[in-house]
This record gives C-alpha cells, sequence and structure tokens, in this order.
C-alpha cells in the first residue's frame, strides 16, 4: 500500500495514511505553519520502513538511520516515537514476501562480505588451500544468478504494492459501511 509517496523530491503522504491514528496525531501535533517536524518524521519511517526506498539496500539499521540523518540533515528526532511509527507504517506496508526480499538482501550482504575476506593463501593444518581458486569463481558465478534473482523479487514486490494499492484504494474496500439499497 502507498501510504507515503516521494514526489518531486519531497515526501507526500497519502490520505490513507491519516487513517493511522499514530500519523495523524503526530500530524496534528505539529503546530508549525508548514509541519516541517512531521514531514522529517515521514521522511525517516519512509526510508526506514518502505520497500520501495531507494536506501533498502543497505540491511544495517544503524547504517541506514545514520545515512538518513546526514541526507536528510536531521540534527533531532525523537526516536522513540519514530520507532512506534516505524513499527506502526510496517503494519500497513510489509508482506510477507517483503520479509523474504529482506532475509535474501541479507544473505547477498553475507555472500559480498565472504567474498571481499576470503584469502587465497590461508591454509588448513596440513597445509592445503582452504579455499581454492575453483570454489571462488564458482561462487561468483552463482552471483549472477543471485543478482537475477533478487532483481525479479524486487520487482515482484513492487507489482504487489502497487496491486495493495489499487484494491485497498478502490471502491470497494470501505463499501460494507456505507449506506445503501440493502
Amino acid at each position: 500500500m502507498h501510504l507515503i509517496e516521494v514526489i518531486d523530491y519531497k515526501v507526500e503522504p497519502s490520505e490513507e495514511l491519516f487513517l493511522i491514528k499514530s500519523f495523524r496525531d503526530l500530524y496534528n501535533s505539529d503546530k508549525s505553519e508548514d509541519k516541517w517536524q512531521f514531514f522529517q518524521m515521514l521522511s525517516y519511517v519512509y526510508y526506514m520502513a518502505d520497500p520501495r526506498s531507494s536506501l533498502s539496500y543497505i540491511t544495517n539499521d544503524e547504517e541506514r538511520k545514520a545515512y538518513i540523518f546526514e541526507q536528510e540533515g536531521i540534527k533531532k528526532l525523537n526516536l522513540k516515537v519514530a520507532e512506534k511509527l516505524i513499527e506502526e507504517y510496517k503494519k500497513h506496508v510489509v508482506t510477507s514476501s517483503y520479509l523474504l526480499l529482506q532475509d535474501t538482501k541479507l544473505a547477498v550482504d553475507k555472500v559480498r562480505e565472504f567474498l571481499r575476506d576470503v584469502d587465497l593463501k590461508e591454509v588448513d593444518d596440513r597445509g592445503k588451500p582452504i579455499y581454492t581458486i575453483n570454489s571462488i569463481t564458482a561462487a561468483i558465478k552463482q552471483c549472477s544468478e543471485l543478482t537475477k534473482t533478487l532483481s525479479e523479487l524486487e520487482k515482484t514486490i513492487t507489482k504487489e504494492i502497487d496491486e495493495n494499492t489499487s484494491v485497498r484504494g478502490g471502491s470497494d474496500y470501505n463499501n460494507e459501511f456505507e449506506e445503501g439499497d440493502d
């Protein structure tokens, strides 16, 4: 579901976002004319939790948080409130497919770390190489397939979010509460 969009380089809340009490309360509590604090928090939540975020490749939450603070020029943020909002946001946008994507990205990070740290000169107690050139080149060849799979999974997630948005944003979503000719 698209609760937050990035339009013209700015985060924009959907009308549906304001149906979530914690976001509505945050908006109403920001007394500034331009709602600067609300939009700063919204930006933080989007980059930390939205599957479509351009920063979702950063799998370490602390690294992503630091990058967001730097990128967005955030000096101070109520992290307790932010974490509550992130958890609430995730309840509405995270799917099983997205969780699988996150796990896949973590596995890819471990493969990348392995390839960076492998020492072809390292030997076991009998003097035989622990890692052979053949095993490393085989691992590298598999990276192409892994990359393709990851890309396909990301496309699936985006499609899933778009489909959920059209269903939830469609006219049938809340019709059971509308007055009618029953």
